[in-house]
C-alpha cells in the first residue's frame, strides 16, 4: 500500500494532475483540498455508478494528465486501469475486495478492516490545510475524526459540549448546515454542480457561505435554500408515511434530484431504531439509500438481491442500491423479513 509522504511527493512532482471523485460530500471534500492546496489540478466528478470504468478514457484523452487521482470510489474497472498510461493513485475506505492492483492503491481497510476513516481525512493528512473542509467531508461520512481539534478553532460553529455521534453534528448545529449544503450544491445537471464548486473554491471561511458574507457565499447559500425547498417537502411526506414499524420505507419520484442519501441520514437520526428505505423512481429502476444503526446492511442487501435485477454495496450501516421497478416489492420484502 502506498503512504501518505509518497502521494503528496507524486502531486508535487506532477505538472498535470486528474482528479475522479465521488458526488457526495466525502469526494467533494478529498477533491476541494487537494486543489486548493495544489492549485494546477482538474477535477472531474462521478455522477450514478460506483465504478469508474473505461468510458472516462475519454476525459483522459481530454486532459493528457501525467497523474491521475481516484478519491472514494469502491471500484475501478480494469479496462480503465488497462487504458490509462500514466501513474494513477486510488485513494478509498471501502472493502479492499475490489482491489486487483495496477495501481497505487492507499486504503486504511488494508491494515486494520475496522479504520474505515474517510478519504477527506487522509486528504487532509496528505494537505494539512483546511481543516473546515475536512470536518465537511468528515462528519458527513459519519465520522468524527478530527473533531476535537476542529471544535477549538470554530467554536462559534458546534457547541461546546461533547458529542456522541456525527448525526448529532449534522442535525443539531449551525456547521451541521454546512454539509447539507455542500451535499445540496452536488444535485443537478453537471455542468450545474461545476459552477458551485468553483465557487466553493473561492472561500476561504465557512462563515462566508453561513452569513453570506460575499458573493461567493451568496452564490452557494442562494442554491442551498432553493434545493433545500423541495427537499423539506418530500422529507415531511416520508415523516407523515411513518408508522410504528421497525421499516421505514418512503419511495418518490422526482424528475432532476436525488435525495436520498440525505433523506436516509436525517430519517434515522430521527427514528434510530428503524432501518430506513428510501428510493427515488427513475425511469424502469428505483434507486436508493438503506440505512440502520443495529444491522449490518451489506449482507442484507446482497441476500435480498439474489436473483434480481439490481446491484447494491456500502458501508456496514449505511448501503446504496439500484433495482428494476418490477423487482423492487420481492426486493423490500426480502430486507423486512430479514429484519424481522
Amino acid at each position: 500500500m502506498i503512504k501518505i509522504k509518497e502521494i503528496r511527493e507524486m502531486i508535487e512532482k506532477s505538472q498535470n494532475p486528474l482528479v475522479f471523485f465521488d458526488d457526495d460530500a466525502d469526494g467533494l471534500c478529498s477533491f476541494l483540498l487537494l486543489e486548493k492546496k495544489y492549485k494546477k489540478i482538474k477535477g472531474i466528478i462521478l455522477k450514478n455508478s460506483p465504478v469508474l470504468d473505461d468510458s472516462y478514457i475519454i476525459k483522459v484523452r481530454q486532459y493528457s494528465p501525467d497523474l491521475i487521482i481516484v478519491l472514494d470510489k469502491p471500484m475501478i474497472s480494469e479496462d480503465f486501469i488497462d487504458k490509462v498510461h500514466v501513474p494513477l493513485i486510488w485513494i478509498d475506505h471501502h472493502s479492499p475486495e475490489n482491489f486487483k492492483g495496477g495501481v497505487n492503491y492507499f486504503n486504511p481497510r488494508l491494515r486494520d478492516d475496522k479504520d474505515n476513516r474517510p478519504v477527506t481525512y487522509w486528504c487532509y493528512k496528505i494537505t494539512g490545510e483546511n481543516l473546515w473542509i475536512a470536518m465537511i467531508g468528515i462528519i458527513g461520512d459519519w465520522h468524527l475524526s478530527l473533531y476535537n481539534v476542529f471544535k477549538k478553532k470554530f467554536k462559534d460553529l458546534v457547541p461546546s459540549k461533547p458529542i456522541k455521534n456525527p448525526p448529532e453534528v449534522m442535525f443539531d448545529t449551525e456547521f451541521g448546515k454546512l454539509i447539507k449544503i455542500l451535499s445540496f450544491i452536488l444535485k443537478g445537471r453537471t455542468n450545474e454542480v461545476y459552477i458551485y464548486i468553483d465557487y466553493l473554491l473561492k472561500i476561504k471561511d465557512p462563515r462566508e457561505i453561513l452569513s453570506k458574507k460575499t458573493e461567493a457565499g451568496k452564490k452557494i447559500y442562494g442554491r442551498y435554500e432553493e434545493i433545500n425547498k423541495i427537499y423539506e417537502v418530500l422529507l415531511k411526506k416520508a415523516i407523515n408515511e411513518n408508522d410504528h414499524s421497525k421499516f421505514l420505507v418512503f419511495t418518490y419520484s422526482h424528475k432532476k434530484y436525488s435525495f436520498t442519501g440525505e433523506m436516509s441520514n436525517e430519517l434515522l437520526y430521527r427514528y434510530p431504531d428503524k432501518v430506513i428505505l428510501i428510493a427515488r423512481e427513475q425511469g424502469d429502476d428505483f434507486k436508493g439509500s438503506i440505512r440502520s444503526a443495529d444491522f449490518a446492511l451489506p449482507l442484507i442487501l446482497s441476500k435480498a438481491l439474489e436473483g434480481l435485477d439490481g446491484q447494491g454495496g456500502g458501508h456496514e450501516h449505511a448501503c446504496g442500491f439500484h433495482i428494476k421497478k418490477q423487482d423492487f416489492i420481492k426486493f423490500k420484502n426480502r430486507i423486512e423479513k430479514q429484519i424481522k
